[in-house]
């Protein structure tokens, strides 16, 4: 009887520690969405400190997107603010009507995270709607108990022709 009710506190304790182990997993996914979510309005409404504030500031972050020119690679804290700060003074010939971010594949490794997620942007420019489809990966660093983005890599989904839909 002393095995089984020792089994039974065993079992019992272990699948406790399983559950809060889980539950800080879904906690801090949420914090990462958050600081996602921030760094979004930030961008869209222009504010540079918040901004920069969702970044870790260190020589090794770096931040690739595609332009009409090619693939444009930030190395280091220095030039992101510089970019961050061109974004927020340039004087913008769309509007955004909504943007949404879905899709998230959060991997949370202790004190780092890998995330994925889609980015789905409608813009008007000059009285046309389009809509704009990235994926973004960020790698995420959890510095004094809040998530910053480490690594930002953004590539354009292609439009798929009417009728069909693109694989994913």
């Amino acid at each position: 009887m002393k095995k089984y009710l020792f089994a039974l506190i065993a079992f019992s304790f272990l699948a406790g520690v399983c559950c809060q182990e889980k539950s800080g997993i879904e906690k801090e996914k949420k914090a990462i969405k958050a600081v996602i979510e921030e760094e979004k309005a930030a961008y869209y409404e222009q504010d540079l400190s918040r901004l920069d504030d969702s970044w870790i500031q260190e020589s090794s972050s770096r931040k690739l997107f595609m332009t009409p020119n090619g693939i444009t690679e930030l190395d280091g804290w220095t030039k992101i603010h510089q970019n961050n700060l061109e974004e927020s003074e340039r004087e913008r010939n769309e509007s955004v009507e909504s943007a949404r971010y879905s899709n998230f594949t959060i991997n949370v490794y202790g004190n780092t995270a890998l995330v994925f997620h889609d980015s789905n942007h409608k813009i008007k420019i000059q009285e046309e709607e389009s809509i704009l489809k990235m994926r973004r990966i960020l790698h995420m660093v959890k510095i004094d108990g809040e998530w910053k983005i480490d690594l930002m890599a953004m590539y354009f989904i292609p439009h798929s022709p009417k009728g069909e839909e693109t694989e994913q």
